[in-house]
């Protein structure tokens, strides 16, 4: 894969997702999508622990004058959900620079994907739903969600959804398991109860044969 490089940066006002108040922060937007926010100018581009970190890959872009002139909304995915941001800058030079900066980026990744699509073998894809991925052991180093792109929902049930993904480093495609947490607990608690159950048995039993 070609090296990560940013496309645009500055200081852009951000609105508050629950507080609704603006927020100065410097944004880097990357040629891979990722449009990352921090409270100060990084003075290293890998800066670690950015205070916003979305991606405009599939996002749309909407321009508006409310609730602040020179404002633009972003909606994209983060990781399996779609949300908007709100940003506003102050000028109209500026949105122009940014919003036709984040849909160029958005329209290369989207062609980008369309020309692996097209040239990947369907095997590759075929075996898809056999793919068990283990995050924990995948080359020796643990996977967290910043490491996959999500593309689209294969399907969703009671005990959660199935997202296609594909791994930035690899270009891998990968059919990820996401569970719903009250899910995990009841397992958990179901397998404890069954333990419990098959101790009492076994208990019985013996107790049983010596009478």
């Amino acid at each position: 894969m070609s090296d990560v490089t940013i496309v645009k940066e500055g200081w852009v006002q951000k609105r508050g997702e629950y507080i609704k108040n603006w927020r100065p922060r410097y944004f880097l937007l990357k040629t891979d999508g990722s449009f990352i926010g921090y409270k100060e100018k990084p003075q290293d581009v890998d800066l670690p622990y950015p205070l916003n970190n979305f991606s405009v890959a599939k996002c749309q872009l909407m321009k508006t004058e409310r609730p602040k002139p020179n404002t633009f909304i972003i909606r994209c995915l983060q990781w399996t959900t779609v949300i908007e941001r709100t940003f506003h800058v102050d000028t109209p030079e500026e949105r122009e620079e940014w919003t036709e900066a984040i849909q160029a980026v958005a329209d290369r990744l989207q062609r980008q994907e369309e020309e692996r699509m097209n040239c990947s073998p369907t095997s590759q894809i075929d075996n898809i739903g056999e793919e068990e991925m283990d995050a924990s052991t995948t080359h020796h180093k643990r996977k967290t969600m910043n490491d996959f792109d999500y593309l689209k929902l294969l399907g969703k049930g009671t005990f959660g959804k199935v997202i296609l993904v594909r791994e930035k480093a690899s270009g891998k495609y990968y059919a990820m398991k996401i569970l719903k947490k009250e899910v995990i607990i009841a397992k958990v608690i179901i397998q404890e109860l069954i333990i419990k159950f098959l101790f009492m048995l076994s208990t019985c039993v013996c107790a049983h044969a010596r009478t």
